[in-house]
């Protein structure tokens, strides 16, 4: 026996430590659903986002900057090619008179700080006079550029940048020198100094790191090169004016405020999903206490049915007997004292019976055919029991009864015992003077029987639990009537609701379906 016993907690404890191990995995799952995937997968996409923004802010900076100075080197450009054009067209009534000739030049070097060097090239592009005695005499134009010039007639820029010495580059516009039949006589270029156009990049842009490139990828000016990698990205913008490339180094990343920005937006998601967790795991503890509380209603109630079954025949067979004796005496002794005594028995036992069989609809309702009846008829039945009630207390009964037949299905006698329970607690809910209303009506394929008391009526806490067995709020009531009144509505497939204002009454509305005009 006590080996059996042994085996018998061994077993038990098992189970309790596998019952444990389940809650514990399914919480486990539920937090991992619910904090640690959300958490993962927001993050990923956050950090995703985070980058893409940061990028398209820095490569919108970068063009921006482009911008600025796309439109700097352009106007620089520009503004040198019409000078020259209107230098070279006052200069063609000097053309072969050397000293006026090296005067202007001069001058123009002189006037404007941009120019490095200014020349007189004849038709084949070789200078024949200039500022800088070095490039007399040599081609300073490649056959391509006079073509290109003498076709269009306007100022041309040399797509590529000349070296004079480690510490001073240019690059080249010339423009042609016409006569008066539009033909060309020779040329006057300009040697533009690259560091002028660095020197205005600077004032614009200090801290920027910046290159110019021509089309075959020659790197004619770069600023600020030292910030340079070679993961270095560049936004490039085409010049309009010449077949040049401006790029401009997009700004590094700000990994600390990217880290700590992604990292406030961790912080709030694990607080946020924390705080769903915390909600999910409160209403599925809520639920299981409602099932645990269903349970053991459910058990008490399977319990008290099991102990009806197994004792009701046994009450009810002494009743039977005690009743027909009672009856017996009632009529040897017609004394009116004797009377008296032999009905209050009667009515106790009455009680006694009507409490068995209440607790034999609670354990297990009683199955019953049912069949088609108009409600109105089993109100009328019922009309001269409750009218006499209500005389006895002095109250007054209102009755709204629909003209037309309503039809259901039911078993007769349980429904008039439904509304006679309910009538019954409405009349002892009112004091003398007040009126009890009846209701009989259709309403959207649904029949209607609604009670309707100007009794003392019912706080929210106590509206809650009318329905649950054996709460009542009456000092000699079981507790039962409005649980069995429910289970019998509910075997009609109907509902029943209560609803109650404290001082003001009550309604109860009993809803049955109607029988469909088919099956009619």
């Amino acid at each position: 026996m006590y080996y059996c016993l042994i085996i018998q907690f061994d077993i038990l404890e098992k189970k309790a430590k596998v019952v444990t191990i389940m809650k514990t995995r399914h919480k486990f799952t539920i937090y991992l659903l619910i904090v640690i995937l959300p958490l993962i997968i927001l993050s990923i996409i956050f950090w995703m986002y985070l980058e893409q923004s940061i990028h398209k802010e820095r490569q919108d900076q970068a063009e921006w900057v482009g911008s600025v100075c796309q439109e700097y080197i352009d106007e620089v450009i520009s503004e040198t090619k019409e000078n020259l054009e209107l230098l070279s067209l006052s200069s063609s009534v000097l053309y072969m008179e050397d000293k006026k000739t090296k005067l202007l030049m001069n001058w123009i070097k002189d006037t404007d700080p941009r120019y490095a060097g200014v020349y007189w090239l004849n038709q084949d592009g070789i200078s024949i006079s200039g500022t800088n005695k070095d490039f007399l005499h040599y081609f300073l134009i490649e056959q391509d550029d006079i073509d290109k010039a003498v076709e269009t007639q306007k100022a041309v820029v040399v797509g590529k940048r000349e070296l004079n010495n480690s510490s001073f580059n240019y690059f080249t516009i010339f423009a042609p020198i016409l006569d008066n039949d539009k033909k060309v006589q020779g040329f006057l270029l300009a040697h533009i100094r690259l560091d002028y156009i660095e020197n205005g990049l600077k004032m614009l842009i200090p801290n920027q790191s910046v290159k110019l490139e021509t089309s075959n990828k020659t790197r004619i000016l770069e600023i600020n090169a030292e910030g340079v990698t070679e993961h270095s990205t560049w936004v490039n913008v085409p010049l309009t004016k010449v077949d040049w490339t401006f790029s401009v180094k997009m700004p590094d990343r700000l990994n600390t405020i990217n880290m700590n920005v992604f990292l406030i937006f961790v912080f709030f998601t694990f607080f946020i999903t924390h705080m769903i967790y915390t909600v999910v795991e409160e209403q599925i503890v809520r639920r299981e206490k409602k099932k645990q509380k269903q349970l053991n209603e459910m058990q008490k109630i399977d319990f008290v049915g099991t102990l009806a079954a197994s004792t009701a025949h046994e009450i009810k067979n002494p009743l039977t007997g005690i009743k027909g004796l009672v009856q017996l005496l009632v009529e040897k002794h017609p004394e009116e004292q004797d009377q008296f005594y032999y009905s209050v028995i009667m009515k106790e036992i009455e009680r006694i019976n009507s409490i068995v069989s209440e607790f034999l609809i609670l354990g297990k309702p009683i199955v019953h055919t049912l069949s088609l009846y108009d409600i109105r008829s089993i109100i009328a039945e019922l009309r001269p029991i409750i009218e006499s009630e209500a005389r006895y207390l002095n109250i007054e009964v209102e009755w709204n009864i629909a003209k037309e037949p309503i039809m259901v299905y039911c078993t007769k006698d349980q429904l008039k015992q439904v509304i006679l329970n309910i009538t019954k607690n409405g009349l002892e809910a009112m004091e003398l003077g007040k009126k009890l209303t009846i209701q009989i009506y259709r309403e959207n394929e649904k029949a209607k029987i609604e009670i309707i008391d100007t009794g003392h009526g019912l706080n929210e806490k106590d509206i809650s639990k009318v329905f649950e067995p054996f709460y009542t709020s009456k000092k000699e009531g079981t507790g039962l009537g409005l649980f069995v009144c429910k289970r019998i509505i509910e075997l009609f497939n109907g509902t029943i609701e209560l609803t109650s204002k404290p001082l003001k009454g009550t309604t109860v509305i009993i809803s049955l379906p109607i029988l469909n005009d088919k099956l009619e």
